[in-house]
């Protein structure tokens, strides 16, 4: 099933409604919504490393799509916050293991709780059966995107 490629009209109303939500000022909304100090890529990588429980940065840089120097640099920003703990990996004493701090793990749970009040806000006035089928859409698209970008698609 899907979009044909002969269907001009939902590629390009599809198309039209992805751009206006990446220039809207929802992404805006959502990037507000964070900690100063603390972007978007900051609570991913706590969430990732929170689904985990403990990682190698270099594991986790590959499951951000980043370089191995920018998780670095974010990792040691939040070592220092005390948001992240390392530990020395027992199976190679080369290697460090991250987890989640305590206030790591509530400073993610406190972005989601912000996010989330924001997300239901925006959903204001919606019957709840469009609010999961939209949840489903998204899940759906999400996982559309690991699939294309070679990666087993996380939930």
């Amino acid at each position: 099933m899907g979009i044909s490629p002969g269907d001009s009209k939902v590629d390009t109303t599809l198309a039209r409604e992805w751009g206006r939500l990446r220039r809207s000022t929802i992404i805006g909304l959502v990037r507000a919504s964070n900690v100063p100090g603390h972007s978007p890529l900051s609570v991913e990588l706590l969430r990732a490393v929170v689904e985990a429980g403990e990682i190698r940065a270099s594991d986790l840089a590959s499951a951000l799509f980043v370089t191995k120097t920018s998780i670095s640099r974010y990792v040691n920003a939040m070592l220092a916050e005390g948001l992240l703990v390392q530990r020395r990996d027992p199976e190679d004493g080369r290697a460090t293991l991250l987890s989640v701090s305590p206030s790591g793990r509530r400073e993610l749970e406190e972005r989601e709780a912000r996010r989330s009040a924001l997300l239901r806000e925006l959903c204001r006035g919606w019957p709840r059966g469009d609010v999961v089928t939209l949840t489903k859409l998204l899940q759906r698209l999400n996982d559309g995107v690991s699939r294309r970008l070679g990666e087993t698609a996380p939930r």
